[in-house]
Parts: C-alpha cells; sequence; structure tokens
C-alpha cells in the first residue's frame, strides 16, 4: 500500500501538467487506495451500532421487559455515555502505539461482546454494562480508529481520505434503522442484537484482515518522533495545555451539542408548529444526503486550501440553518435548515479532523481525536438537557434557536484567532 502510494506521489507534476479535472483525480486517488479507504469506511459504516440512532430503536422493548421508566433508562444511558466519554482518551491513544490490525480487530470484538451482552441481560447492571460497551466501543472506537487511521496514512490527499471515510455515518443513518427495525418485529430485540455480533464476527473481522493484509509497517504503526510524547504519557489530557486546542473546542463542542438537542426535540418541534411528524422524520433523509455530498465536497477543498483556512468559516451554514428554524414557521423551513446544518456538519467533519492532524502533527493524532471524542460526547449529553431547561421555563422554541444562534456567532468570532500549530501543515 505504501508503495503504491509512494508511486502516486512521484506521479503528482505529471498529472499537473496534464490539468485532471477535480472529480477524475479524486477517482484516480481512491482506485490507487481502495483497500484503505474501504476499511475506513468499514469501520465507520459499523460504529451505527453503538450510535443513539440505532440503540433507540431497542429501548420500547428493554423498557417493557425490565419496568423500567423513561426516566430510569435514559439514567442507565447517560451514566454508561458518560463512561465511555471518560475511558476514551485512555483507550484511543492506544491507536498510536499499538498496530493498526491489533488495535482494530480488539474494538470490534469488544462492540460484539458489548451486543451479546446487552442481549443476554437479566440484570440492570447487565443493561448498563452493555450500553457502556456499545457506546465506547461503537460510537466512539470505530470511529475513531476510522479518522485516525486516515488522517495518519495520508498526506495531501488527507481531505479526501477522511471525507471518504466518513461518508459510512451517512450510509448506516440510511440503511441500518429500517433493517433493525425489521429484526426486532420478526425475531426480537435480543437475537437482532446476537446477528449484529454475528455480523461483527463473520463479516466485519475478515474484512479488516482482507483490506489490511499486506500494509507497509509505518502505515500498521505509526512513526515514532517528538511529536509522540504525549501518546506515551499517561496522561493523555495534556494536549489540552496547548493554545490552539482552546481555539478549536469550543466549534467542536457546539456542533454536538446542538446537532443532538435539535434532533431530540425535533418531533416536539414540529408539533408546537403543526408539522406532520412523517414531514420532520422524512427530512433527515435529505440531511443524510446534503451531509454526504458536504463530505465529499469538502475534501478536495480541504486538500487544496487546508483545514486552517477552512476552519472559520465551518459554522457559517449551521448559523444560518439555526436563523431559519428561528424565524419561520413553515414546513419547508425544516428540511432547508436541516440542509444548512448538514453543510456544516458534513463539511465540518472532514475539516476538523484533517485541521488535528495539520495543527497538532499525525504522530499524536489518536490521542489528540480520543481528548476532542470525549468533548463531543459531553456536549451531545448536555445539549438535550441544556434545551429541556429552558423550554421547562417558558422560553419558545424560536427564542431557543435566537441564542443559539447568538451562540454561534461568537464562536464563529473565536475561531478567527489565528492557530500556531506544532508544525507547518503539508499541503
Amino acid at each position: 500500500m505504501v508503495n503504491m502510494m509512494g508511486k502516486t506521489r512521484n506521479l503528482i507534476p505529471y498529472l499537473r501538467d496534464a490539468k485532471p479535472t477535480v472529480m477524475r483525480s479524486f477517482w484516480y486517488f481512491i482506485r490507487t487506495n481502495r483497500y484503505l479507504l474501504f476499511f475506513g469506511v468499514l469501520l465507520t459504516y459499523f460504529s451505527s451500532f453503538g450510535q443513539t440512532f440505532l440503540i433507540s430503536l431497542y429501548i420500547p422493548e428493554i423498557e417493557r421487559v425490565f419496568g423500567f421508566t423513561n426516566t430510569g433508562l435514559s439514567s442507565l444511558y447517560a451514566v454508561a455515555t458518560m463512561g465511555s466519554a471518560f475511558s476514551l482518551p485512555f483507550i484511543g491513544r492506544l491507536v498510536d502505539t499499538v498496530s493498526l490490525r491489533r488495535f482494530s480487530i480488539g474494538v470490534v470484538l469488544g462492540l460484539g461482546v458489548a451486543c451479546l451482552l446487552l442481549s443476554l441481560a437479566i440484570h440492570p447492571v447487565m443493561i448498563l454494562f452493555g450500553f457502556f460497551g456499545l457506546r465506547l466501543f461503537g460510537q466512539g472506537l470505530m470511529s475513531h480508529t476510522s479518522i485516525s487511521t486516515m488522517a495518519r496514512a495520508f498526506d495531501s490527499n488527507r481531505g479526501k481520505a477522511i471525507s471518504i471515510a466518513t461518508l459510512g455515518h451517512p450510509l448506516g443513518e440510511a440503511t441500518l434503522p429500517l433493517l433493525i427495525a425489521l429484526l426486532i418485529g420478526a425475531l426480537g430485540w435480543r437475537t437482532s442484537l446476537q446477528l449484529e455480533a454475528l455480523s461483527l464476527a463473520v463479516v466485519v473481522l475478515p474484512l479488516i484482515l482482507f483490506f489490511l493484509k499486506g500494509q507497509e509497517r509505518s502505515v500498521i504503526y505509526p512513526h515514532q518522533t517528538e511529536g509522540a510524547e504525549v501518546s506515551k504519557s499517561k496522561n493523555p489530557f495534556r494536549v489540552m495545555r496547548d493554545k490552539d486546542f482552546w481555539i478549536i473546542t469550543p466549534m467542536v463542542f457546539i456542533m454536538g451539542f446542538l446537532n443532538t438537542a435539535i434532533f431530540f426535540f425535533q418531533i416536539k418541534l414540529g408539533n408546537s408548529r403543526g408539522w406532520d411528524p412523517a414531514w420532520v422524520a422524512g427530512s433527515l433523509s435529505v440531511y443524510a444526503i446534503a451531509s454526504a455530498l458536504s463530505m465529499m465536497s469538502s475534501g478536495p477543498l480541504v486538500d487544496s486550501l487546508t483545514a486552517r483556512r477552512l476552519f472559520p468559516f465551518v459554522l457559517l451554514p449551521y448559523t444560518a440553518g439555526v436563523i431559519l428554524l428561528a424565524s419561520f414557521t413553515h414546513p419547508l423551513s425544516y428540511p432547508l435548515a436541516l440542509v444548512l446544518i448538514a453543510i456544516s456538519n458534513g463539511g465540518g467533519s472532514t475539516i476538523k479532523n484533517a485541521l488535528f492532524a495539520e495543527v497538532f502533527g499525525t504522530e499524536i493524532i489518536g490521542t489528540v481525536r480520543s481528548v476532542f471524542m470525549t468533548i463531543i460526547v459531553f456536549s451531545t449529553a448536555l445539549g438535550p438537557i441544556s434545551f429541556g431547561l429552558l423550554l421547562d421555563a417558558g422560553w419558545s422554541y424560536g427564542q431557543v434557536f435566537w441564542l443559539s444562534a447568538g451562540l454561534l456567532g461568537l464562536i464563529i468570532i473565536w475561531s478567527l484567532r489565528p492557530l500556531r500549530g506544532r508544525r507547518q501543515a503539508k499541503t
């Protein structure tokens, strides 16, 4: 793979002379690096097993069997999510020091065990640990392994690689909920979880071995340089001492915070404005398409302009979407707002992950991403609670969205501060 990548870099001057179209060079990049890219998509796709949108399909059945109240089960889920957030920096940093093949296999096996544990649950404690495993290995480490690998393995094409790998997320959102819902209806929730575990063992593990077969050590193992000191440290939070960390953090936090809050309250928002619930749910497909398109288009932009230059503009479409929700109540305002939000989420996913590599270096990318993943997970826990408190205090949805737009504006101004970085970004 590395030899192939080396040959690709040697061809770059000739390709520039030939002036290929952007799309042509994009497909050439995919064709020449298809195995590692497919590996990235594979992990982000199956990370859906630990995402809230899929786990939520099991909640009604678990509540029925165990007699949980809404508050009881949601509390277990919140504790499990917080636990996974705290664990991520300490486990996620191992991707910087352990072989990619071994680490990936361990993550997939951990996710499979979590599925089995939840399927066999006979006590709330087993449900707690099942949720913890799904959130840690699924939502956290599957995506983390994929994006960290893309950021490290590619240099001049880092943006393209990350944008392709993250396509697994919208693909999972578009295909898996219906499949899992059908399985639960036909076979029951326990059998459905067991089939998830089986698919990880008989589909994902063999594909990982196939896609990583023959990779050079420089791809599978990170280069150990001076920048690896943070990874070797027992305290991964040392990265928080860096000034650049605090410039990037507000953007990362607010997107997770608002994403979860908006989607958590979307049905109630629709009810308050007279929107059909089917219309609200159907708008998510528009969101998924817009997010995927934004991911794909942002990759070449990152490679040509760098993530540093694009970073201050990530939240502009998001802000426009929130203002749209604050200002209008027409049913069309919701899918239009979601398109704008998706542009920021899709493109922002590529830009922020490329930015981590540009600013902090690829040698400690696993450590850096694991700390930011912790922030994201905490933000997703705080978003719905904050919206709920404001709404319970008598605020209207319009007022909440105007407050959100104001916060976004302040963060955009903050993001204009120059990023120093530990090294110059390679372009």
